[in-house]
């Protein structure tokens, strides 16, 4: 006798059930940029940094794939913004005004 096993499918999830998942994320990206650029840049910045990446995210139908990157360019040209170069920068710029 041959019994087959019926497997119950289950039905496919919403989008709106990665919402836990993309608040992780907000949570984790968040934590970084405070650890990368927190000496530098206010944390009310950073909030404002966050909230237009998520933005600019949400525009682009891959809001979790895009998040990360886009928080952290932005969060590099509000620190350029501000005047604080990125070490490499200050060697160029030593270097250049060398030669």
């Amino acid at each position: 006798m041959n019994r087959r096993t019926k497997t119950l499918a289950t039905k496919p999830q919403p989008l709106n059930s990665l919402a836990p998942l993309a608040s992780g994320l907000r949570r984790t990206v968040s934590a970084r940029l405070m650890r990368d650029f927190g000496v530098r840049v206010t944390p009310a910045l950073i909030r404002r940094v966050l909230d237009d990446a998520t933005e600019v995210a949400q525009e682009s139908g891959f809001p979790n794939l895009f998040f990360p990157a886009l928080a952290e360019e932005k969060a590099r040209f509000v620190l350029a913004a501000l005047g604080d170069h990125h070490p490499y920068d200050q060697t160029a710029r030593t270097l250049s005004h060398a030669a």
